[in-house]
């Protein structure tokens, strides 16, 4: 028993380090993460970049409450620079985080498997990182938004471009398979463009998203400060 109470006390002695570091973000945990979660552990102790361009409130939905926007300021300032993939799904209205990924592998790419269970009652958005190097607009295999009950945001930070992408409720399979052949389409024509293929896929995809897609989906590109 007295070693179960002293590996609890050095789980919550790290847990309150980990929140003086992100104290910023104004992180909410649900419990039963507090003691478990050592991907989020990691992600607390990822270096800050102070000098990277911010996120700010005009940015993002107004749905999204302050301490939300202050998580996914600090979320870009911590991955910026990351060889690998980081993601967290998060309530955009209270800012308790439901799940955190940390891919620090070889492959450096997310492919937890999620629990919608989780999901039930709340807010839920997620954000991730796209590495330098690669293309900053969502990929088709970013579009697992589409086949979530309760996801409503999708959020990614590019090198240079912070993308938003909105949609509601389950889309049937054959529109989800067509957006992400079309994303593999747009890919293939970009590559075409020497040194603007980043560009050139992301302004496909947007004008495919907003202007072909009609069903309740957005996509908003955003331009680092």
């Amino acid at each position: 028993m007295l070693t179960i109470e002293k590996n609890l006390k050095t789980y919550l002695d790290l847990m309150k380090d980990a929140f003086k570091i992100d104290d910023r973000g104004a992180f909410v945990l649900p419990f039963e993460l507090r003691l478990k979660d050592q991907e989020f552990l990691k992600y607390c102790h990822l270096d800050v970049d102070w000098n990277v361009p911010s996120i700010s409130d005009e940015d993002l939905p107004d749905e999204f409450c302050q301490k939300v926007v202050n998580l996914v300021d600090l979320f870009r300032r911590k991955t910026v620079h990351l060889p690998y993939e980081c993601m967290l799904f998060f309530d955009y209205k209270t800012g308790e985080i439901i799940y955190c990924f940390v891919e620090d592998n070889l492959d450096g790419r997310i492919t937890k498997e999620i629990y919608e269970i989780y999901f039930e009652g709340k807010n839920v958005a997620s954000i991730h990182n796209h590495p330098k190097g690669f293309l900053s607009a969502p990929s088709g295999k970013n579009f697992q938004i589409l086949e979530m009950e309760n996801e409503d945001y999708e959020l990614i930070c590019g090198y240079d471009e912070f993308w938003i992408l909105e949609a509601n409720g389950v889309f049937e399979k054959e529109i989800v398979e067509e957006i992400r052949g079309k994303a593999k389409l747009f890919y293939f024509h970009s590559i075409h463009f020497k040194n603007d293929e980043s560009k050139v896929y992301g302004d496909s995809l947007l004008k495919y998203i907003n202007n072909k897609v009609k069903n309740n989906i957005k996509l908003t590109k955003v331009r680092y400060h």
